[in-house]
């Protein structure tokens, strides 16, 4: 039987909505002040009497809109002594999308087409800015990597898989380092350790571990010559051979077993 329409609903559990919403608009204004008066780290808050009577709310509100700041790294609440202004830690930033990426189960074609638009431009500014101590660090982990690929074809063991896998990781990491960009850092650190366990089973088909490492070396030459082009023009390809593994790997990264044999690729017949 319909419901009339002058007829109200109960809905259980619902928390006050003007309540909430206050102290979301107080923690945004605070947050907002801390930003346009640029304070530094360390830099104390007015007490939150003085606050409340600013913005003409009750303490309790206040008190909340600094506990939300608090959890986002914005300041740090010391009981007894006063609120201060904190520097939000990068681990804030990358932890959240992260958990996004995974919670929404984000597939590899997508994080690929994002790293498609980020990646050839880290390169590019690499080279551009990359100091001699970035460009060493580049150089141990291009011959490090190069030496694991050439364990990985004699005959993969656990550990060089492992190892390479990281060393392949890290190389992404410190070419987003030396770009003299901050954000270039943070966008690239959740995408890249999603593909962390692409990597451990991608480097086990036949030639993909020495193709990886050949392409991080082109990239990094490029880097070196202080080339953008060449830089940009290598990382799409270091990109699109790593993508082309994919079709190889499930989405939980698994190879396939192949239809006709019911073998993974790199089991023997």
């Amino acid at each position: 039987m319909p419901i009339p329409i002058d007829e109200p609903q109960m809905l259980p559990d619902l928390a006050p909505a003007e309540r909430m919403s206050l102290t979301d608009t107080v923690a945004r204004s605070l947050a907002d002040a801390i930003v346009e008066r640029d304070l530094g780290p360390g830099e104390r808050l007015p007490a939150e009497r003085d606050l409340a009577v600013r913005l003409r709310v009750s303490r309790i509100v206040v008190r909340e809109a600094l506990g939300r700041l608090a959890q986002r790294g914005l300041v740090a609440i010391r009981p007894g002594v006063g609120t201060f202004v904190a520097s939000p830690p990068e681990h804030a930033v990358t932890d959240t999308l992260h958990l996004y990426i995974r919670r929404h189960q984000i597939g590899y074609e997508h994080l690929f087409e994002v790293r498609h638009a980020l990646e050839p431009a880290i390169a590019a500014a690499a080279s551009r800015n990359a100091d001699e101590e970035q460009l060493a660090a580049l150089a141990s982990n291009v011959e490090r990597t190069a030496a694991l690929a050439a364990t990985i074809d004699e005959g993969a063991t656990q550990g060089a898989t492992e190892a390479f896998a990281w060393s392949d990781l890290e190389y992404h990491q410190l070419l987003a380092q030396a770009s003299g960009n901050t954000l270039f850092e943070l966008l690239l650190a959740p995408l890249i350790d999603r593909l962390l366990d692409v990597r451990r089973i991608g480097v086990r088909l036949p030639g993909t571990a020495r193709r990886a490492a050949e392409g991080h070396r082109a990239v990094f030459h490029a880097v070196v010559a202080r080339d953008p082009d060449a830089a940009a023009r290598h990382m799409r390809a270091h990109l699109h051979d790593v993508q082309s593994w994919l079709p190889a790997t499930d989405t939980a990264g698994t190879p396939r077993r192949d239809a006709q044999t019911n073998r993974h690729p790199e089991e023997a017949p």
